[in-house]
């Protein structure tokens, strides 16, 4: 069982193919600025149609070309968290979480209870979103995108706006609830010290392209790739030449280096 994705979406002068699986392990998205991180998202929740593949949830297609099957985004049971929260600002907290509210009204009450009480939000059900500090904002974010039972959850730069006090404290909190989350979890970031702490498995992503996927501890201690190296945050790349089987030359610094790995 897994979360399935084959896509490609063509743009002028550039075009995302992009193929992976995942398991229920929650999985990072790294890379640059117009790798393509936001469109997997945006192709995996419905809000982009790809040009062709398929998108499957545990056997369950959201998105086949071939087949002409494309469900729309209240069908797909995926959450979606965006960068700026996207509250809506006349709503109380209450109630933001009921727009994602599926059933009978009768029903609700109850699930919006326990919401705000999972989420330590108890006290501020009738308040606004501009009466909340960044923090409970997206608490308030996250319940309302967990209010709907998704399948698969979807993260969006969900830090990028935070201060680094607040960011700390709310990457432990949101390390917690995708522990706790039985579904399959995607986060986007540029933020390699994020994705360490939060996905136990990562896929980078260059010019709408896979480079790795991976454990996020072996893409870091063995990138294998330019583009993995930088990425993960190594400063010091050169050029290099095969000397012998453990011996590689650095020829932009003119050293010849031994490996522990035998070179195939």
């Amino acid at each position: 069982m897994s979360l399935y994705v084959d896509i490609k979406k063509r743009y002028s002068g550039f075009t995302l193919d992009v193929s992976f699986e995942s398991e229920t392990l929650p999985l990072g998205i790294l890379g640059a600025s117009g790798s393509g991180k936001s469109m997997t998202l945006k192709c995996i929740a419905g809000i982009v149609k790809p040009d062709e593949g398929r998108i499957a949830v545990d056997g369950h297609v959201l998105f086949d070309s071939k087949e002409k099957i494309n469900l729309r985004p209240q069908e797909r049971r995926v959450g979606y968290l965006f960068q700026n929260h996207a509250l809506f600002p006349h709503l109380t907290v209450e109630k933001n979480i009921a727009e994602a509210l599926q059933g009978p009204k009768s029903g609700k009450g109850k699930k919006i209870e326990n919401l705000l009480s999972r989420f330590e939000l108890d006290d501020l059900g009738h308040r606004y979103p501009a009466q909340l500090s960044g923090g409970q904002q997206q608490r308030v974010a996250v319940a309302r995108v967990l209010a709907s039972d998704p399948e698969v959850l979807l993260l969006d730069e969900p830090f990028s706006a935070l201060d680094a006090y607040l960011k700390e404290s709310l990457q432990m909190d949101m390390k917690k609830r995708l522990q706790d989350f039985e579904g399959y979890s995607v986060m986007v970031t540029h933020d390699r010290d994020e994705v360490y702490k939060l996905c136990p498995k990562l896929m980078l992503l260059e010019a709408g392209r896979v480079d790795r996927l991976d454990r996020t501890a072996e893409i870091f201690r063995q990138p294998g790739t330019v583009v993995a190296a930088r990425l993960s945050g190594c400063k010091n790349i050169s050029r290099a030449e095969q000397v012998n089987h453990n011996t590689v030359r650095a020829l932009d610094w003119n050293l010849d280096l031994r490996v522990e790995t035998e070179i195939l």
